[in-house]
């Protein structure tokens, strides 16, 4: 049981709940007076701080559900157990507000369920489905904390049953929804059906806590839209500045999300140490963010890869603010950490790997923000600067995802009792 809560008056509590309040005043005046009244959104510049910090940034930092419910359930990695639903948490709220980000972010909302039966050659279209299904994976995956708080063995048991059939049923209908074919459809329905029957029979690995199909239903969806978000600014080359715009967007994201994905869930946990009094196992959570310094190492070639391929060496010494931000991205997200990372001993301390997962997150967050932000230059609409109220409202929306996280991990069953 943990001692701290937000639900305490301190100081730390009251920031967090001013922020959140704001924020949802901040909201409900976007939708009374309109998005001109909150925001320097403008049609040159539709997008901006929320797609930026909540979106973008947002979708990439909840990449560790995924990707610890993939080393735990699919490779066998039962010594990060107790680290699989602090994550898939994580990444659930993490989702949860960038589909709050983006509500606030479209000018009419309602509109959203379009997405479903738009263009289905447009990235929006399978990133739209892709987000979608993996929240509902994420629900399923953290319905077992609820049915063990309210000792509903029943429904655990018949959860288990059917979360299978139901990660079926969702990865037949994203075949169908990005092929729309009923060939496609078929076969992918058949090759899953005959896997579950053949795990069911003995015959291959079963995961008896939780079901392969639903992980890797979940691994699938998150890996596959990671990169979509970089496949959207590649129909941008006229707007987004060459020291972003590349052919290898895709992978860069994907690539960098991993790895801010286990920062966050580790300086999450630390933090959650610190705030809210929880326990968290230490010794696995450094072993699992071993992983950090190779994905690092590898977005750092894949970065340097890619200026020197595309010649645009020449940029990062041109002086602005675009060059002055790139230099600012690569040395403070991905340098610093990696030598934090490789310090002997340094991250084998709760605070040295706080604050080496900190500079990991800080460094994707910028790096969102100069795609998005920074780098984007739209010709006779001038510079976009993000008004106090689009911070005010995108503070609010962080403030929320903490609050909802210390509540549900002060009801459900989190953390392991130490």
């Amino acid at each position: 049981m943990k001692d701290k809560s937000f639900s305490a008056l301190t100081p730390g509590a009251l920031i967090v709940w001013f922020f959140a309040l704001a924020g949802m005043v901040g909201i409900v005046v976007r939708f009374w007076a309109g998005l001109g009244a909150v925001s320097n959104l403008s049609d040159g510049y539709p997008w901006g701080l929320w797609v930026a910090v909540d979106i973008m940034a947002g979708v990439a930092l909840a990449s560790g559900g995924f990707v610890v419910a993939g080393v735990v359930h699919l490779f066998g990695g039962k010594q990060f157990q107790a680290l699989a639903r602090p994550a898939v948490l994580t990444a659930l709220l993490g989702y949860l507000m960038f589909v709050m980000g983006l509500i606030v972010d479209m000018g009419q909302p309602w509109h959203m369920f379009y997405l479903f039966f738009g263009n289905h050659m447009s990235p929006l279209y399978e990133i739209g489905w892709c987000a979608s299904l993996y929240t509902l994976v994420l629900c399923l995956e953290l319905l077992p904390a609820v049915f063990e708080k309210y000792s509903m063995k029943r429904a655990l048991r018949l959860w288990l049953k059917a979360s299978p059939w139901l990660a079926i049923l969702l990865l037949s209908g994203f075949t169908y929804a990005m092929t729309y074919s009923l060939v496609w459809f078929l076969v992918v329905t058949a090759i899953l059906v005959v896997w579950e029957f053949l795990m069911v029979g003995g015959k291959t690995r079963r995961d008896v806590q939780v079901p392969f199909l639903l992980i890797g239903a979940g691994v699938m969806l998150s890996f596959l839209h990671q990169a979509s978000l970089g496949v959207l600014y590649l129909m941008a080359p006229h707007k987004l500045s060459a020291l972003w715009y590349s052919p290898q967007l895709p992978i860069l994201f994907l690539v960098s999300g991993i790895g801010a994905g286990v920062s966050m869930m580790a300086m999450e946990a630390l933090g959650s140490e610190k705030l809210m009094g929880h326990r968290i196992p230490f010794r696995p959570l450094v072993a699992f963010s071993r992983l950090v310094p190779m994905v690092l190492a590898l977005y750092l070639v894949l970065k340097i890869v890619d200026i020197l391929s595309r010649d645009v060496l020449p940029l990062l010494f041109a002086g602005g603010a675009a060059a002055i931000m790139w230099w600012v991205e690569v040395v403070l997200g991905i340098v610093l950490p990696l030598v934090l990372y490789l310090w002997p001993g340094f991250t084998a301390k709760r605070k040295g790997l706080f604050w080496a997962s900190f500079f990991v997150v800080a460094g994707v967050v910028i790096n969102r923000i100069n795609v998005v932000m920074v780098g984007v230059d739209v010709e006779r609409w001038g510079p976009y600067y993000p008004s106090w109220s689009e911070w005010l409202i995108t503070m609010g929306i962080i403030a929320m995802g903490l609050l909802a996280y210390d509540w549900l991990t002060d009801e459900l069953p989190i953390h392991e009792s130490p």
